[in-house]
């Protein structure tokens, strides 16, 4: 995936051809580029966070999975306080 500083720089020269062309259809070809660029730049990086967002989820719920049959609190119980009742449980003696 191409970083933040290659698409600003893609912007920026497609910028720079905009305001050198007289041709109107060229200008309005010029302009339809940029902003397919910046339609794709959102969808790449709204994927790039609901993929993060998606691996976190799954992790959690995983580590919740590993927590429940332990019964170390009523099923529902926020996963941050059954890892706090996991973390007492292993530290008593």
């Amino acid at each position: 995936m191409r970083t933040s500083a290659e698409f600003e720089q893609a912007i920026q020269e497609l910028r720079e051809l905009y305001n050198e062309t007289v041709d109107v259809k060229e200008r309005l070809s010029i302009r339809k580029e940029i902003n397919k660029l910046y339609r794709l730049y959102e969808k790449l990086t709204a994927a790039a966070e609901s993929a993060a967002d998606t691996g976190e989820s799954e992790t959690l719920a995983e580590i919740r999975s590993h927590l429940e049959p332990l019964g170390l609190a009523a099923e529902g119980t926020p996963l941050m306080e059954l890892v706090r009742l996991a973390a007492l449980k292993i530290t008593e003696k």
